[in-house]
């Protein structure tokens, strides 16, 4: 529930401030580092679960059939979309 009042809360404020470009640009590059350190402490969570670091081999062999799944899924409906809509 929190989550979702900060959400409505930054949603009303982004509304409210829309016009500020230089407050937006400070917010974006705030964004920025704040991905980078989320990041950086997954990657420790990450470092420190030993059953994590025990198994990479079989969780990287998975995220490989993953992301080739997803990139060649989205290939396949990207071209059925071009030939149904942009062919002519």
């Amino acid at each position: 529930m929190e989550t979702l009042i900060f959400l409505v809360g930054g949603i009303f404020l982004g509304f409210l401030l829309r016009k500020k470009n230089r407050l937006r640009e400070g917010v974006e590059k705030s964004i920025t580092v704040m991905i980078w350190v989320l990041l950086l402490f997954l990657g420790i969570a990450i470092g420190a679960n030993q059953q994590v670091v025990d198994n990479i081999h079989i969780i990287g062999g998975k995220a490989i059939v993953l992301t080739l799944g997803g990139v060649l899924g989205s290939i396949a409906c990207s071209y059925v979309v071009y030939l149904k809509y942009f062919k002519r």
